[in-house]
């Protein structure tokens, strides 16, 4: 199934969906919402929320962000075909008071035909779903962090247009300097809601409630010494493993597998995977690969996601005050 195909069967499934009576409990809602943030994260298969240590833990787990210094400003591209285009921007900043981090995300699909009678083509549209959140992140005690995050859900497709308000929670703890224990839950406080309006029905749609564990463990090889204004190891290994509900709203069944290589904090290879359950056919298996290079003030950094629909390349810039 080509990408364009795959989009059309989305969108005819959503206006589908619109069209129902009664109010649905559905998934599709929000779809921007599952396609991650930052290209260094993706790249090792969506593991984040144990580590969540850079300006998109916004997104991952919104705890994380009482760990970053000073302020960071992330952008972030991603293409599938010449028909999808994914971006998200953020920028996140320290204060006496916390961490607070203001993010932007918007999924977009270009070009889809409007049939009219015996197929005759009238015109074409386009659908867009967006969000925007507001992150913060506060220490308490050395070991722990607390975050939370405020979501303003905006969907266009063709006439119908959707908005939803939602909000996630998270804790991230680190028993010592190696180790990272995160727990996020999202839409936590009953399900997010989106309300469709110019519809036959104007149903609402609800996000259910979920709940990611994350695990980060970090391991430096040989002796620090001076690069720039600060030491750095030799180099770095970390392994990421994260467990959600995502997909299913029970029991823990989708899994993401990241690793992550430094070479003295300049340049970094990533890989990782995620799976439903433990499948690992082509729809259910999404294994991903990417680099980075970290030169002063700016960290690049590339991924490539593979998924039965063909692959995404993300590419994304954070920039370090």
């Amino acid at each position: 199934m080509n990408s364009k195909r795959f989009h059309l069967l989305v969108l005819a499934a959503i206006f589908s969906l619109l069209t129902l009576k009664a109010q649905a409990q559905v998934n599709y809602a929000a779809e921007v919402l599952t396609m991650g943030a930052g290209a260094r994260p993706l790249a090792m298969g969506g593991a984040f929320v144990g580590a969540a240590n850079d300006a998109t833990a916004a997104y991952w787990n919104p705890a994380g962000l009482a760990t970053i210094d000073d302020i960071e400003i992330t952008t972030m591209h991603a293409t599938q075909s010449d028909l999808q285009s994914y971006d998200f921007a953020n920028i996140a900043f320290k204060t006496d008071f916390g961490s607070y981090a203001f993010s932007y995300l918007q999924l977009g699909v270009d070009g889809i035909d409007i049939t009219g009678s015996n197929a005759t083509i009238l015109g074409t549209t386009q659908y867009s779903d967006k969000a925007e959140l507001l992150s913060g992140g506060w220490r308490i005690g050395d070991q722990i962090a607390i975050g939370a995050t405020l979501k303003v859900l905006q969907t266009n497709a063709y006439t119908a247009s959707a908005f939803g308000i939602g909000s996630d929670f998270g804790i991230l703890f680190k028993p010592f300097k190696e180790l990272g224990i995160g727990l996020v839950g999202r839409d936590i406080t009953g399900g997010s809601y989106i309300s469709w309006s110019n519809t036959p029905t104007n149903p609402t749609q609800v996000l259910q409630p979920s709940v990611t564990l994350g695990v980060a463990y970090t391991k430096e090889f040989g002796k620090r010494a001076e690069a720039g204004n600060a030491p750095v190891p030799v180099s770095t290994l970390s392994i990421h493993v994260d467990a959600d509900t995502l997909y299913a709203g029970e029991a823990l069944n989708n899994y993401h597998f990241g690793v992550e290589y430094w070479y003295r904090q300049f340049v970094a290879v990533r890989g990782g995977f995620e799976t439903k359950g433990f499948q690992f056919d082509n729809d259910d298996f999404t294994p991903s690969a990417g680099v980075g290079i970290w030169a002063y003030l700016f960290e690049i950094d590339y991924a490539y996601v593979s998924n039965s629909i063909g692959g995404m390349n993300y590419i994304s810039l954070i920039t370090r005050l």
